[in-house]
């Protein structure tokens, strides 16, 4: 559990372009060890570069235009985020939304949700 929360501090910390919604931190202590090491990987790359990964629609009823997601865990989980055209007042350059499984289209929902 500490090393997780180490973790999660560092990849914080480290990537100060990103805002979280509130939950985030849910999401990546849900994760087990390697898995959590993939998400945060795939969080600096998103820090790096907002507009990496796949633009979302309309999907599932739910309306994430503007979105993008990011495979992690072969095609298993997912990061959802939107990304800022210009970075907003705080600096920061995007928002994550969901970190979780695609398995029911869980993480699409709770990035509804949370947007």
């Amino acid at each position: 559990m500490i090393q997780k929360i180490t973790l999660i501090t560092r990849i914080f910390e480290g990537c100060s372009n990103i805002e979280y919604a509130e939950d985030i931190l849910d999401d990546l202590m849900s994760l087990d060890g390697s898995v959590l090491k993939e998400a945060c990987a795939r969080i600096k790359k998103i820090n790096d570069n907002p507009f990496c990964g796949e633009e979302l629609q309309n999907k599932y009823g739910m309306n994430l235009s503007g979105c993008r997601k990011e495979y992690f865990n072969g095609t298993r989980m997912r990061i959802v985020w939107e990304p800022y055209f210009e970075p907003n007042e705080h600096g920061y350059v995007a928002i994550i939304w969901s970190i979780g499984p695609r398995k029911n289209e869980d993480v699409y929902r709770r990035a509804y949700k949370r947007r």
